[in-house]
Protein backbone atom coordinates (compact mmCIF):
# COMPACT_ATOMS: atom_id res chain seq x y z
CA UNK A 1 0.00 0.00 0.00
CA UNK A 2 1.09 3.23 -1.28
CA UNK A 3 1.34 5.96 1.83
CA UNK A 4 0.19 9.13 0.80
CA UNK A 5 0.69 12.83 2.23
CA UNK A 6 -2.68 14.79 2.57
CA UNK A 7 -2.95 18.49 3.35
CA UNK A 8 -5.78 19.16 5.30
CA UNK A 9 -7.12 22.91 4.62
CA UNK A 10 -9.23 24.11 7.40
CA UNK A 11 -11.53 26.89 6.55
CA UNK A 12 -13.74 26.41 9.90
CA UNK A 13 -13.52 30.14 11.60
CA UNK A 14 -15.35 28.45 14.30
CA UNK A 15 -13.03 26.37 15.09
CA UNK A 16 -13.73 23.59 17.92
CA UNK A 17 -17.78 24.68 17.33
CA UNK A 18 -17.67 24.19 13.76
CA UNK A 19 -20.12 21.64 12.59
CA UNK A 20 -17.82 21.54 9.35
CA UNK A 21 -14.66 20.36 11.25
CA UNK A 22 -16.51 17.50 12.61
CA UNK A 23 -17.31 16.18 9.30
CA UNK A 24 -13.70 16.66 7.65
CA UNK A 25 -12.35 15.21 11.01
CA UNK A 26 -14.72 12.08 10.90
CA UNK A 27 -12.89 11.44 7.43
CA UNK A 28 -9.31 12.02 8.30
CA UNK A 29 -9.96 9.70 11.59
CA UNK A 30 -11.28 6.95 9.49
CA UNK A 31 -8.24 7.40 6.69
CA UNK A 32 -5.24 7.49 9.02
CA UNK A 33 -7.13 4.49 10.99
CA UNK A 34 -7.48 2.17 7.84
CA UNK A 35 -3.83 3.77 7.08
CA UNK A 36 -1.73 4.76 9.90
CA UNK A 37 1.25 5.49 7.67
CA UNK A 38 0.12 7.99 5.66
CA UNK A 39 0.58 11.42 7.22
CA UNK A 40 -2.06 14.51 7.45
CA UNK A 41 -0.69 18.32 7.42
CA UNK A 42 -2.96 21.27 8.21
CA UNK A 43 -3.46 24.54 7.16
CA UNK A 44 -5.45 26.41 10.23
CA UNK A 45 -6.79 29.47 7.98
CA UNK A 46 -7.88 31.17 11.33
CA UNK A 47 -4.03 30.87 12.46
CA UNK A 48 -2.71 31.74 9.51
CA UNK A 49 -4.84 34.66 8.87
CA UNK A 50 -3.33 35.17 5.08
CA UNK A 51 -3.99 38.87 3.69
CA UNK A 52 -5.96 39.36 0.04
CA UNK A 53 -3.46 40.27 -2.36
CA UNK A 54 -3.57 44.46 -3.40
CA UNK A 55 -1.59 46.14 -5.77
CA UNK A 56 1.76 47.21 -4.40
CA UNK A 57 1.85 43.38 -2.94
CA UNK A 58 0.57 41.66 -6.01
CA UNK A 59 3.66 43.80 -7.57
CA UNK A 60 6.34 42.11 -5.26
CA UNK A 61 4.68 38.55 -5.78
CA UNK A 62 5.04 38.80 -9.61
CA UNK A 63 8.15 39.87 -9.16
CA UNK A 64 9.09 36.92 -7.80
CA UNK A 65 7.23 34.62 -9.69
CA UNK A 66 8.95 35.86 -12.79
CA UNK A 67 12.16 34.89 -11.18
CA UNK A 68 10.74 31.89 -10.16
CA UNK A 69 11.73 33.03 -6.21
CA UNK A 70 9.60 29.95 -5.23
CA UNK A 71 11.67 29.65 -1.62
CA UNK A 72 9.69 33.30 -1.10
CA UNK A 73 7.62 33.68 1.96
CA UNK A 74 4.96 34.60 -0.62
CA UNK A 75 4.44 30.73 -1.97
CA UNK A 76 4.99 28.96 1.33
CA UNK A 77 1.42 27.90 1.10
CA UNK A 78 1.86 26.93 -2.87
CA UNK A 79 4.61 24.74 -2.49
CA UNK A 80 2.77 23.32 0.21
CA UNK A 81 -0.14 22.53 -1.37
CA UNK A 82 1.71 21.52 -4.84
CA UNK A 83 3.46 18.88 -3.41
CA UNK A 84 0.37 17.17 -1.18
CA UNK A 85 -0.69 13.47 -2.57
CA UNK A 86 -4.85 14.67 -1.34
CA UNK A 87 -6.20 17.51 -0.55
CA UNK A 88 -8.81 17.63 1.71
CA UNK A 89 -10.91 21.10 1.99
CA UNK A 90 -13.73 22.49 5.06
CA UNK A 91 -15.59 25.25 5.20
CA UNK A 92 -19.05 26.16 5.83
CA UNK A 93 -21.36 27.79 3.21
CA UNK A 94 -21.49 31.81 3.01
CA UNK A 95 -22.87 34.20 1.06
CA UNK A 96 -22.78 31.74 -2.10
CA UNK A 97 -19.27 30.17 -1.37
CA UNK A 98 -17.79 30.31 1.54
CA UNK A 99 -16.08 32.15 4.24
CA UNK A 100 -12.85 35.06 3.09
CA UNK A 101 -10.54 33.34 4.30
CA UNK A 102 -10.36 30.26 2.12
CA UNK A 103 -10.76 32.55 -1.11
CA UNK A 104 -7.81 34.27 0.03
CA UNK A 105 -6.01 31.16 0.42
CA UNK A 106 -6.85 29.93 -3.48
CA UNK A 107 -5.59 33.21 -4.24
CA UNK A 108 -2.22 32.78 -2.43
CA UNK A 109 -1.51 28.77 -3.96
CA UNK A 110 -2.29 29.83 -7.68
CA UNK A 111 0.81 30.54 -9.12
CA UNK A 112 1.76 30.32 -12.57
CA UNK A 113 4.98 28.42 -13.23
CA UNK A 114 4.85 26.65 -9.52
CA UNK A 115 1.32 25.19 -9.21
CA UNK A 116 0.26 25.75 -12.97
CA UNK A 117 1.06 26.51 -15.96
CA UNK A 118 0.13 28.38 -19.59
CA UNK A 119 0.35 26.02 -22.51
CA UNK A 120 1.10 27.40 -26.04
CA UNK A 121 -2.72 27.57 -26.72
CA UNK A 122 -3.14 29.74 -23.74
CA UNK A 123 -4.54 26.60 -21.83
CA UNK A 124 -3.90 26.19 -18.27
CA UNK A 125 -2.14 23.41 -17.26
CA UNK A 126 -1.68 21.89 -13.68
CA UNK A 127 0.94 21.15 -11.84
CA UNK A 128 -0.27 19.85 -8.77
CA UNK A 129 1.03 16.58 -7.36
CA UNK A 130 -2.37 15.86 -6.27
CA UNK A 131 -4.98 14.03 -8.33
CA UNK A 132 -7.94 14.01 -5.81
CA UNK A 133 -9.76 16.56 -3.49
CA UNK A 134 -12.66 16.25 -1.07
CA UNK A 135 -14.96 18.98 0.35
CA UNK A 136 -16.57 19.12 3.79
CA UNK A 137 -19.41 21.53 3.91
CA UNK A 138 -22.23 22.65 5.69
CA UNK A 139 -25.41 25.04 5.39
CA UNK A 140 -28.02 26.37 7.38
CA UNK A 141 -30.49 25.95 4.51
CA UNK A 142 -31.63 23.82 1.31
CA UNK A 143 -29.61 24.49 -1.84
CA UNK A 144 -29.19 21.03 -3.45
CA UNK A 145 -32.85 21.32 -5.16
CA UNK A 146 -35.10 23.74 -6.24
CA UNK A 147 -34.68 27.57 -6.85
CA UNK A 148 -31.67 27.93 -4.51
CA UNK A 149 -29.59 25.42 -6.30
CA UNK A 150 -28.64 28.49 -8.28
CA UNK A 151 -27.27 30.10 -5.49
CA UNK A 152 -24.62 27.94 -5.01
CA UNK A 153 -21.26 28.37 -6.04
CA UNK A 154 -19.38 26.35 -3.56
CA UNK A 155 -18.27 23.39 -5.37
CA UNK A 156 -18.15 25.32 -8.54
CA UNK A 157 -15.71 27.61 -7.68
CA UNK A 158 -13.50 24.91 -5.97
CA UNK A 159 -13.51 22.76 -8.94
CA UNK A 160 -12.91 24.81 -11.52
CA UNK A 161 -9.47 26.48 -9.44
CA UNK A 162 -8.42 22.41 -8.17
CA UNK A 163 -9.14 21.51 -12.30
CA UNK A 164 -6.72 24.61 -12.90
CA UNK A 165 -4.25 23.44 -10.77
CA UNK A 166 -4.01 19.70 -12.31
CA UNK A 167 -6.62 18.44 -9.53
CA UNK A 168 -9.39 16.40 -11.80
CA UNK A 169 -11.60 14.96 -8.97
CA UNK A 170 -13.48 16.88 -6.29
CA UNK A 171 -15.64 14.88 -4.34
CA UNK A 172 -18.29 16.53 -2.10
CA UNK A 173 -20.01 16.01 0.80
CA UNK A 174 -22.38 18.16 2.86
CA UNK A 175 -24.82 18.99 5.48
CA UNK A 176 -27.29 20.77 4.53
CA UNK A 177 -31.09 21.90 6.41
CA UNK A 178 -29.32 22.56 9.78
CA UNK A 179 -30.71 25.95 10.78
CA UNK A 180 -34.10 24.90 9.97
CA UNK A 181 -36.99 25.48 12.49
CA UNK A 182 -37.02 21.44 13.09
CA UNK A 183 -34.59 20.34 11.60
CA UNK A 184 -32.77 17.33 13.26
CA UNK A 185 -29.02 18.46 13.04
CA UNK A 186 -27.50 15.70 15.21
CA UNK A 187 -29.33 12.95 12.26
CA UNK A 188 -27.87 15.25 9.50
CA UNK A 189 -24.38 15.16 10.56
CA UNK A 190 -24.40 11.58 11.74
CA UNK A 191 -25.30 11.13 8.07
CA UNK A 192 -22.52 13.13 6.07
CA UNK A 193 -20.09 11.43 8.97
CA UNK A 194 -21.15 7.90 7.42
CA UNK A 195 -20.67 9.13 4.16
CA UNK A 196 -17.26 11.00 5.19
CA UNK A 197 -16.08 7.80 6.81
CA UNK A 198 -17.26 5.73 3.27
CA UNK A 199 -15.47 8.19 1.12
CA UNK A 200 -12.15 7.63 3.56
CA UNK A 201 -12.20 4.01 2.77
CA UNK A 202 -11.90 4.33 -1.06
CA UNK A 203 -9.89 7.36 -0.85
CA UNK A 204 -6.65 5.78 -1.97
CA UNK A 205 -8.47 4.03 -5.25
Amino acid sequence: MINIHILFVDGCIRGAQSRTRTLAQAFLDELTALYPSDTVETVDLNTLRLVPLFGDTLAERDAAVARQDWGNSWFTQAVQFQRADGIVLAAPFWEGTFPAALHTYIEHICAAGLTFRYGEDGAQIGLCRAKRAVFFGTKGGIYSQGAAQQDDFAARFLRTNLRMLGIPRLDVIEAEGLDIDGADVEALLDDAKRQARALARQFHE
